[in-house]
């Protein structure tokens, strides 16, 4: 029992120790590869700025887009409705005109002499 309570002491000393080289190996690959991060972060950083008014550009034909697509979905169902509307105003235009009424003849006298 004892045997085995050594060798899960041994187990677990050999696992920190692993651990801890891995942990020295990433601090020092961190230190190592930090100026090439802070390169890329600065890339990023200066692509992002460049990117930013071509990014608002698109959202502002897009929102613009969505807004026309909008008005066109809304209008579209009315069409019927207008059909009608101006159907019923044209016949009522073309009903109600006034009656033509026969002009009486218009006499041309001669001019006295």
């Amino acid at each position: 029992m004892i045997t085995l309570l050594v060798i899960c002491a041994t187990l677990a000393g050999i696992t920190m120790l692993f651990g801890l080289i891995g942990l020295v190996f990433r601090l020092v690959f961190f230190v190592a590869f930090l100026p090439f991060r802070i390169l890329g972060a600065v890339f990023k950083l200066t692509f992002g700025l460049l990117l930013l008014p071509l990014l608002a550009i698109a959202g502002v034909v897009g929102a613009v887009g969505l807004g026309i697509a909008a008005v066109f979905a809304l209008l579209i169902p009315l069409v019927p409705i207008a059909l009608a509307v101006m159907a019923v105003w044209g016949l009522a235009k073309v009903l109600s005109r006034k009656p033509v009424v026969a002009q009486p003849p218009v006499v041309v006298q001669p001019p006295h002499a």
